[in-house]
């Protein structure tokens, strides 16, 4: 009877990956009793739920402050309290309600960048009660 072995460009490539999988797992023990190692993903997530990271949106320029938004077909002409004027596809503009302290003031919206590109933005109001007096239609 023949044995067929696996080639040996295979077994030391599979050999290799457990060597560093024991490595690695032999340097997270090590570290986890020294105190070294970092959190655990649930405890981050935890972290990052308790502790959300908002800036003061009543503290931005006017850069960021809306004064007008118009939907036309599939796209939102948004114009800011300094004059200028941005068009983004329906796709890519968010709008998110923040009613905390840091939220915008009341009648003011803001609209901040939401994408890695500058494709996306986001558009925080204060109330839902906001966004459909805001918002007007084009023809």
């Amino acid at each position: 009877m023949k044995i067929i072995r696996p080639s040996s460009s295979l077994r030391s490539a599979h050999g290799r990956q457990l060597a560093l999988n024991r490595r690695a797992t032999f340097m997270l023990a090590i570290a986890g009793a020294l105190g070294l190692a970092s959190q655990s993903n649930s405890a981050r997530a935890e972290t990052r739920m308790t502790k959300p990271r908002l800036q003061n949106l009543k503290a931005v320029g006017s850069e960021h402050q809306i004064a007008t938004i118009h939907h036309h077909g599939n796209t939102f002409e948004v114009a800011t309290a300094d004059g200028r004027n941005a068009v983004f596809p329906d796709v890519n503009l968010r709008f998110k309600i923040d009613s905390s302290d840091n939220g915008p003031a009341a009648g003011r919206p803001v609209i901040l960048p939401g994408g890695m590109m500058g494709d996306r933005a986001t558009v925080f109001f204060a109330s839902p009660a906001e966004i459909g007096t805001l918002i007007k239609t084009r023809s």
